[in-house]
């Protein structure tokens, strides 16, 4: 079952103050709401799932990636601009890497 592994890898990196939480790959559409709990995170790897919105991502103020390629993302939530360590974002593979050609323009994302 999808979801007891990802409920076994968000409780690893709470349990161990870890800064990186790969749930690439399990058919999730939607961003557990466990992981937003984990303040301490760095780098998340969404990628290759059906996850069709980042909402409440400006809860994990220390992220500097954010790996989503290969989900449904329609849109952007303005909270992505709070995440002021952000230096790596991912999103091909996403609707909304057709519709915004220049994704680095609209966050400012260092390259």
């Amino acid at each position: 079952n999808n979801m007891s592994d990802i409920k076994l890898k968000i409780r690893h990196v709470k349990r161990g103050g870890e800064t990186k939480l790969d749930i690439s790959g399990m058919g999730l559409t939607e961003i557990p709401s466990d992981v937003f709990e984990l303040t301490q995170l760095e780098s998340l790897d969404i990628s290759d799932n059906r996850i069709v919105s980042l909402d409440r991502i400006g809860a994990l103020h220390k992220l500097k990636s954010l790996y989503a390629q290969k989900n449904k993302i329609s849109s952007l939530p303005k909270e992505l601009l709070e995440l002021e360590k952000l230096e790596n974002i991912r999103l091909d593979g996403n609707i909304v890497a057709v519709n915004n050609t220049d994704l680095s323009v609209v966050f400012g994302v260092k390259k």
